[in-house]
């Protein structure tokens, strides 16, 4: 087994495990927490958010790592985060020094590629839920991340049985643009049922249940939570064609799922809604391929057995340099964060350890940032979902 200190995998004893997330209930964080302890490990979880749980220990947004897994008793095995899209900026100092085995899994990796490459210099191992930001993030030069990508909870995302009243659904919010999508449809005598309220975790399961097509509308070109949750509960996602790549390794065009231009949405909807046979099979179909291998219990296995390897020698190496901090620094200074103290003692660090090592690495950084602008204005001029 690769790596120093490998701990069990999850095929073996329970864990303890040092769980942190912007918590918020519904979203990743919690369905990840909620699979461990499902899993029987001993998760203890920690939060910067107020509202999170009795049981969760509330944290700064930049609490000191080592001393957090002190206050723990116990070491726990496993340092184990998970990217929640609160708004609230959140990211432990001082990671490089914890004596356990790091990980993070970021998800919004197209919206928040710029820290999140930079972030995952801190961990062990990192996780994306976007192969083709997990390429770039490769090429960028971190061989630490592996492809993690959404996935639906078992138990409120199921398909409840109920009658399928709602011809084509849609859960989210619902921009101008969106409206203009949506518009198509009524053009062609087809209406979109969206939700007319907010709907909590434990409803989103029932309204696709309710649905016999689900229509998703990307952020860019993210696999997202919508492709399986939808199907998980027997509904047929209707996909963008223009989707990362980690979509078509899981989905079958035809046979769980079915992609499209923007333009022949309607068409492709009222296809499948004149066609029952093949729509009801499809359903049964996506929601056996959800169930029996992309829940969130799937997804924590996944992510324990390759962080079972334990602390990694290239950890161990990196943070006596300046790659560590500098890479800190960069993600302390995104606007996500706005940590301009705290960036300005990274770099500090990074240029006392080598000068124009750092040097060198924010001129590759600017390069990637021109790459990222010119992708965003490509995707501007075509048909980009938002």
């Amino acid at each position: 087994m690769s790596g120093i200190d490998a701990i069990s995998s999850s095929n073996g004893k329970p864990l303890t495990i040092l769980f942190g997330t912007n918590y918020k209930v519904g979203q990743t964080g919690h369905f990840a927490c909620t699979a461990l302890e499902r899993m029987g490990h001993n998760v203890i979880p920690f939060t910067p958010t107020k509202n999170a749980p009795d049981d969760w220990l509330k944290v700064a947004p930049d609490v000191d790592a080592p001393e957090l897994l002190k206050s723990c008793g116990a070491t726990p095995d496993i340092f184990l985060m998970v990217e929640s899209s609160t708004g609230t900026p959140f990211l432990p100092k001082r990671l490089a020094d914890i004596e356990i085995p790091t990980a993070y899994w970021m998800y919004d990796n197209y919206l928040n590629f710029r820290w999140n490459k930079e972030a995952a210099a801190l961990f062990d191992y990192c996780f994306f839920a976007q192969v083709n930001r997990m390429k770039l993030a490769r090429r960028y030069g971190r061989k630490n991340i592996h492809w993690l990508p959404f996935a639906a909870d078992e138990v409120f995302h199921r398909n409840f049985g109920v009658e399928r009243d709602i011809e084509i659904g849609y859960v989210g919010s619902v921009t101008g643009q969106k409206q203009r999508y949506f518009k198509a449809f009524e053009k062609s005598g087809m209406k979109i049922t969206t939700n007319d309220r907010y709907l909590s975790y434990e409803e989103i399961g029932l309204f696709y249940s309710r649905c016999k097509l689900v229509y998703n509308v990307l952020a860019r070109r993210d696999l997202n939570v919508r492709s399986f949750e939808a199907s998980c509960a027997g509904a047929v996602v209707i996909n963008q064609g223009w989707i990362d790549e980690g979509c078509e390794t899981i989905f079958t065009e035809g046979e769980n799922m079915v992609f499209h231009d923007f333009d022949d949405a309607p068409n492709v909807a009222k296809a499948l809604l004149d066609d029952d046979e093949k729509r009801i099979r499809m359903g049964a179909s996506a929601e056996r391929l959800v169930m029996s291998g992309h829940t969130y219990r799937h997804r924590m296995k996944k992510a324990l057995d390759i962080v079972s390897g334990g602390v990694t020698e290239e950890r161990m190496r990196l943070r006596s340099g300046f790659l560590i901090p500098v890479a800190e620094g960069l993600t302390c200074q995104h606007p996500g964060f706005k940590w301009r103290r705290r960036a300005a003692e990274n770099f500090r660090r990074a240029f006392g350890r080598s000068f124009f090592g750092t040097a060198l690495y924010l001129v590759k950084y600017a390069g990637y940032r021109v790459f990222e602008k010119l992708e965003k204005l490509v995707w501007s001029m075509g048909k980009a979902p938002v």
